[in-house]
């Protein structure tokens, strides 16, 4: 399976970062994923959105990103918040699958519309 991911990252302050991901979220992407992340002082923000409007295919490899967020969150004890939005249907059931929609607020499009 090629590995292919666009990652765009947008701030409206020095509190709220949106990252939108399009194409797949794999091992292998997820590297590429967790650099710009890092570059980025993505666990600074007091909000962290990630759009997968546009992702194809999430391995449950390339969730390790947003449980590291979520865990980084909670222990920092700061009120930070990470919030997945957008996702597919067969997105969001690899997030349930594995409970993470259970530690983090995961949401399919037609629910993101709030």
């Amino acid at each position: 399976m090629s590995s292919i991911l666009d990652i765009y990252v947008s701030q409206d302050d020095n509190e709220t970062m949106t990252v939108k991901l399009i194409g797949e979220l794999d091992q292998l992407s997820l590297k590429s994923l967790k650099q710009e992340m890092d570059g980025k002082n993505a666990e600074e923000m007091k909000l962290l959105v990630f759009d997968l409007e546009e992702v194809d295919f999430i391995a449950s490899a390339g969730l390790a990103i947003f449980a590291w967020y979520a865990d980084c969150f909670k222990k920092r004890g700061l009120g930070q918040k990470l919030k997945v939005i957008n996702c597919s249907e067969g997105v969001f059931s690899v997030f349930h699958l594995t409970m993470l929609d259970e530690i983090m607020s995961v949401s399919c499009a037609a629910e993101s519309a709030d």
